[in-house]
């Protein structure tokens, strides 16, 4: 079981919750999971996003406001990638999640 809360910045941020639950129900339905994803400017941080472990079944993601389409699904894609790593007991890879990104949005636009 999983639940889902997303905290949107003052911009206007795209509709992620449809992606989030397919990921969620595509790889993690055995895991009991606490997400929130979190809009905030990170353009400063040169980075688009950040995955949080706040305990072992509760995470959080922060998402630059900014990004938009592919770019931010992607994103979004990636740091849900680290999640899946964390509660499989992998190592954290980032070269793995990269080469993973495209497979994934690709996928979940074929179900969309």
């Amino acid at each position: 079981m999983f639940s889902i809360e997303v905290v949107p910045s003052f911009t206007p941020v795209p509709s992620c919750k449809p992606l989030l639950e397919w990921f969620m129900t595509e790889y993690l339905s055995d895991h009991s999971v606490d997400l929130t994803v979190v809009y905030m400017p990170l353009s400063d941080e040169g980075v688009m996003g950040w995955f949080l472990i706040e305990d072992d079944h509760e995470f959080v993601i922060q998402i630059d406001e900014n990004l938009r389409g592919d770019e931010h699904d992607r994103t979004l894609l990636h740091e849900l990638t680290h999640m899946k790593q964390y509660l499989l007991g992998l190592p954290r890879c980032e070269l793995c999640t990269y080469f993973q990104e495209d497979e994934l949005l690709d996928r979940y636009k074929d179900v969309e």
